[in-house]
């Protein structure tokens, strides 16, 4: 397979870096991250407005709705990029959840909502994962005439989003509920996480909420999240990576550069393998899912691959920086946080071989 981003692709690619890179310049990253981080919403609400004046946020909806008609491989590269630059954004679980509301709702859904998903005045959030219970697809929060009740953690963005989408147990079985986030009956509890990004603990208490497609729509919101997820981490990695040879290239020890030492290169050399192969599983499974296949296992080799390799690109990069990779106002230290917070969203390794072996199984 030739994953080269075609002409479409590859202008997302290049918008997409101009924007991030002039908004995220070096020499702008660290005071202007910091104070997003510090901002209770951890919104980088400026570069959000940027994006939707450019067209990027509705790349991959669909143009009635105000979209660029583009694929999932197109929003994979989109978040490639926004990992590269680590801009703290709700961008992965408000496009999927658009880009599922798109292919799946109704069509009133989707005149109500994508449009300003597109332009970005709609923000979307996800709501699929459950106290120690990594079975993704089979939800207890339960929806039955017309309300969900039950508890959801690790959700994103909730205090900036508009609009939830939720996975529930219905008589016909697993399904998709959308939510206003300003009803009645939403109660949470936030903290922090690794890239000190707001995290909610979240109780719906009958909540009222309208089914958003059938059976599918819960697979289809569970395969786009984790190649968000893969392909944010491989953006965060490929940095990673790029930051480090830059410094082992410039950083001197006994009167040459440490990038010229044995025990350097060559654990550098097998950090560029790792990265090789989470840029190949994903880029694969962003292809089949993109072009209708059925992608379900190919994203669990690809999550395990931007949950384990990933964390043994942290670990060599920081090793590698020795202090300097812990200083707050050099760059590195933000991506081995993000590393670590994409390495557990939706699972680590372990819950997803389990998951891996589980479907190989049956």
């Amino acid at each position: 397979m030739d994953f080269t981003p075609n002409d479409e692709q590859q202008a997302v690619v290049d918008l997409a870096e101009q924007i991030f890179s002039d908004v995220l310049a070096p020499e702008l990253q660290t005071e202007r991250l910091r104070a997003v981080e510090v901002d209770g919403d951890w919104f980088d609400r400026d570069l959000w407005r940027t994006l939707g004046e450019a067209g990027l946020l509705g790349i991959a909806l669909s143009e009635d709705v105000g979209g660029a008609g583009l694929d999932a491989l197109a929003l994979a590269l989109l978040l490639r990029s926004q990992g590269g630059h680590v801009a703290p954004l709700p961008l992965l679980p408000s496009s999927v959840a658009a880009l599922v509301i798109d292919q799946h709702g109704t069509d009133e859904q989707r005149r109500r909502l994508l449009g300003g998903v597109a332009t970005g005045t709609t923000v979307l959030t996800v709501a699929v994962q459950e106290l120690l219970d990594d079975r993704l697809d089979t939800p207890s929060c339960a929806f039955t005439g017309g309300r969900i009740s039950g508890r959801k953690v690790v959700v994103e963005h909730l205090s900036v989003a508009d609009h939830l989408l939720v996975t529930a147990t219905t008589t016909d079985g697993p399904r998709l509920v959308l939510i206003d986030a300003s009803a009645a009956g939403i109660s949470a509890e936030t903290g922090p996480s690794t890239r000190f990004q707001p995290l909610s603990d979240v109780t719906f208490h009958e909540v009222p909420g309208e089914l958003v497609g059938g059976p599918g729509a819960v697979t289809a919101l569970l395969d786009h999240l984790r190649l968000g997820i893969c392909a944010t981490q491989l953006g965060v990695t490929e940095r990673a990576l790029a930051l480090t040879a830059e410094y082992t290239s410039t950083r001197q020890q006994f009167g040459r550069p440490i990038a010229t030492f044995q025990a350097v290169s060559q654990r550098l050399a097998d950090q560029f393998v790792n990265v090789g192969g989470i840029r190949l599983a994903t880029l694969s499974a962003a292809w089949r899912l993109a072009n209708g296949h059925d992608a379900t296992e190919d994203l669990l080799v690809a999550k395990w691959w931007a949950s384990e390799r990933a964390t043994d690109v942290a670990n060599a990069t920081q090793h590698v920086h020795g202090g300097m990779g812990v200083a707050t106002d050099y760059p590195l230290h933000r991506y081995t946080l993000w590393n670590k917070h994409l390495t557990t969203s939706l699972g680590a390794g372990n819950q997803t071989l389990r998951r891996l072996g589980d479907l190989l199984a049956g």
